[in-house]
């Protein structure tokens, strides 16, 4: 009888032994010791009480007795990957994985004994991986992994059994269109197919590429024709994205393969055929930059940019051009317009950038982007609002002051934590986590202001708290060791009476 498979990493040379190798050892003697009838009975015993043991051992034996027939072989590697239920859940993927990779060695021992069935075993686990990946919880990637590990048994088998007949070409493009998440080396595994196989891909790939794009063309215009005489709107919809999707995955294998065999203008062809979105605008002029055909990528973004105005992606795109021909006052312009239409941290940095670039003064356009921000802030208070109860128009109940948190969020990224900390001070409302950063940070000089930002956030964060309060007892804990001990006593104090309702965060208080 052959002994099972142990595919568990061994520690490695020099590593230190831990307690529980060390048990393992302890173990392993005396198991190895035992008289085989005794080690049998309670082999026996314990497949009794344990399902999983019970299949690890029974596929054991079906291996140790297996002839080298390919069906056999079939039929004992779809026993070893079935799930044994419908859904395998986070808890049990795990398991499942490290029990289903005694598939591995069957999949070795198939190639060793005939590569071209081999192929055909390795595609069937594959195929079956795949299967129990889409009926569980697999979180922790522990089937992905197996899946992947097939995979590479699979490029094995392909590499060993050579050059692929003409009709393999079809069902490598079903493989390719399968495939969830890529199991495998393509590259490798086109290599091992052959030119023969891989010939009649590229040409059964860009007949079902056509026939996908004229189904979608054909069904937009429909779609359009129907939404003009308001009629099946949502039927046609529906029928359009299951279209585009097939679309997608087409277009990306055949675009794939375009570039690879250096037929970069069909690629392009490909990408121009349709410029129905930004992004598909976008994809031309990155394709474009990639060949560093760099004046034509130029035109695309400026003919992108004109076509869908306001697109950030494409206006990225025409940054980047202007700046690449040294054009840095168009570049400024496109950055400034970003930032006014939508003021961030991010956009805020390229848009300085940018200016210092163009020659503008860094102080003046450094205020000026602060004053945008600050008008908005003042929009934001006054802005006419829905009642939540009548819906009836008018102006928000002020709570506060103003939000400055956009503001104080950039002056953080500029490492200015003291106007920061300014800024935000009451009535002034800033969002928690940028009141926290700020504390964080300020200079020791300032430990006082630190410790009523961080008593700020603490107040907002119990109002709504709930048990277990890991996150508000962690920035109690915190906020204590900045108080000293008679100080720290008597907030703790006041915080038992003040939250008295909330008895595990109560009990769970430092004692003082």
């Amino acid at each position: 009888m052959s002994t099972p498979p142990d595919l568990r990493l061994a520690p490695l040379p020099g590593a230190e032994e831990t307690s529980e190798d060390t048990q393992r050892h302890v173990l392993a003697e005396f198991l190895r010791g035992l008289d085989a009838a005794a080690l049998a009975d309670k082999l026996v015993d314990l497949a009794d009480r344990d399902h999983d043991i019970s299949l690890e051992l029974h596929q054991w034996r079906k291996s140790s007795e297996l002839s080298d027939e390919p069906a056999e072989l079939e039929a004992l590697i779809s026993e070893t990957l079935s799930p044994g239920r419908d859904f395998i859940s986070w808890r049990e993927s795990a398991s499942y994985a490290w029990r289903a990779e005694a598939v591995l060695p069957l999949l070795q021992r198939a190639r060793d004994q005939d590569a071209d069935a081999a192929v055909t075993l390795c595609l069937h686990a594959l195929r079956r991986a795949w299967e129990v990946l889409s009926q569980a919880d697999d979180s922790d990637g522990d089937i992905g992994d197996l899946c992947k590990a097939i995979g590479e048994q699979w490029v094995f088998a392909l590499q060993a059994a050579g050059p692929r007949p003409v009709g393999f070409g079809d069902t490598y493009l079903q493989v390719r269109l399968d495939d969830p998440f890529g199991c495998f080396d393509e590259d490798a595994a086109e290599v091992a197919i052959g030119d023969v196989a891989m010939t009649r891909y590229r040409r059964v790939l860009a007949d079902r590429w056509r026939a996908a794009k004229n189904a979608v063309m054909a069904g937009r215009a429909q779609h359009a024709a129907q939404l003009a005489n308001r009629k099946g709107r949502a039927t046609t919809f529906g029928m359009s994205m299951e279209r585009e999707s097939r679309l997608l995955t087409l277009e990306r294998l055949h675009l794939e393969q375009l570039e690879k065999t250096g037929e970069t203008d069909e690629a392009l062809a490909v990408l121009r055929e349709d410029l129905a979105d930004a992004h598909s605008c976008s994809h031309v002029v990155t394709c474009l930059e990639s060949h560093r055909r760099f004046g034509e990528a130029l035109a695309q973004a400026e003919e992108g940019c004109k076509a869908f105005p306001g697109d950030w992606r494409l206006e990225d795109n025409l940054v980047r051009c202007y700046e690449r021909d040294g054009r840095a006052l168009e570049a400024f312009v496109i950055r400034r317009g970003q930032f006014d239409r939508r003021p961030g941290v991010e956009s805020y940095r390229q848009t300085l950038q940018a200016g210092r670039a163009a020659g503008q003064d860094a102080m003046a356009l450094r205020h000026a982007l602060l004053e945008t921000v600050k008008a908005l802030e003042v929009q934001a208070t006054d802005r006419p609002v829905q009642t939540a109860r009548f819906g009836i128009p008018g102006v928000a109940p002020k709570s506060g002051g103003r939000d400055v948190s956009l503001r104080a969020e950039i002056l953080c990224s500029e490492g200015r934590w003291t106007e920061a900390s300014a800024l935000v001070q009451s009535p002034a409302a800033c969002q928690d986590p940028v009141l926290r950063t700020i504390a964080m940070h300020l200079p020791t000089s300032h430990a006082d202001q630190a410790l009523a930002l961080l008593l700020r956030v603490f107040d907002n964060a119990m109002r709504q708290a709930s048990s277990p309060y890991r996150g508000e007892l962690a920035l109690a804990g915190e906020i204590g060791q900045r108080m000293g001990a008679e100080r720290r006593a008597d907030w703790l104090a006041r915080l038992r009476v003040e939250y008295k309702a909330k008895r595990n965060f109560v009990r769970d208080l430092p004692a003082g």
